[in-house]
């Protein structure tokens, strides 16, 4: 298993000054988590290919600041929108291209969108699934707690009718939100699994740093990696639960005594 950091847990900081704190975090694997349209330039993103570069920093997945608004683009009443929505997510597909990362994370439907069915929303998941394989990437479905896919029961309908590229990324603070049983949703995304959001919970916090609260890592790591083959696992909590007193450097090594 290959333990790395998000960019997001520096949030708000530009991404480029977030790339630069993972680096002095030790991590060796990210997902970039972009946050405005002009990080979406070439130039900048070639920027961050060249921060990730100098310090041996493989960038796994990009995460779209787009995602609070997916809703809007992709799964609304108003299809006429659909053809400029993936049109737009091709700056996404392209900065991975660039920083050579496979997977492009997607929050997809609110769940309150009760106008679209799990059918309707996997045939648009598709559609922008095949757009991202002309780019050579991979739409990575995340389970989020205020979105359809955040539930086993959206997320088993979804596997009737998705395409065998699609890809999930499994968030653990995300599934404790959405009090769905982990080891379930594990099994249900299976060999798909691009990679995993990591973050430890208690009984009154869910977004806290791995080694703060009471989650079993060693079952986990060894459980996906035996039976999914899965090989990476990035930290992202928020940033306000991260201290001066136990920090992602700290967290980062205990993850990486572990497996």
């Amino acid at each position: 298993m290959n333990i790395g950091v998000s960019t997001g847990c520096f949030f708000p900081r530009q991404t480029d000054n977030a790339l630069e704190a993972v680096a002095l975090t030790g991590a060796k694997y990210t997902e970039i988590f972009f946050n405005t349209d002009s990080e979406l330039d070439e130039e900048y993103v070639y920027k961050l290919k060249n921060i990730a570069d100098a310090n041996g920093i493989q960038v796994i997945s990009v995460h779209p600041f787009t995602s609070a608004i997916e809703t809007f683009m992709f799964w609304s009443k108003s299809d006429y929108k659909l053809a400029d929505s993936i049109r737009y997510y091709e700056k996404y597909f392209r900065a991975c291209q660039i920083l050579g990362a496979k997977y492009v994370v997607i929050h997809g439907c609110y769940i309150s969108s009760e106008y679209m069915s799990m059918k309707k929303y996997t045939d648009i998941l598709n559609l922008l699934s095949r757009k991202a394989r002309e780019y050579g990437v991979y739409i990575a479905q995340e389970n989020v707690v205020k979105f359809k896919c955040g539930y086993i029961e959206n997320l088993t309908e979804l596997m009737h009718y998705a395409d065998s590229d699609i890809k999930f990324v499994f968030d653990i603070k995300q599934a404790v939100r959405a009090d769905q049983d982990i080891y379930s949703l594990i099994d249900l995304m299976g060999d798909r699994i691009s990679h995993v959001h990591i973050s430890d919970f208690n009984d009154s916090q869910n977004s806290l740093l791995p080694g703060q609260g009471l989650f079993d890592y060693g079952k986990m790591f060894e459980y996906i990696s035996v039976k999914y083959n899965v090989k990476y696992a990035l930290i992202e909590v928020y940033n306000e639960n991260i201290t001066e007193d136990y920090g992602l450097s700290q967290s980062l090594d205990l993850l990486k005594n572990i497996v």
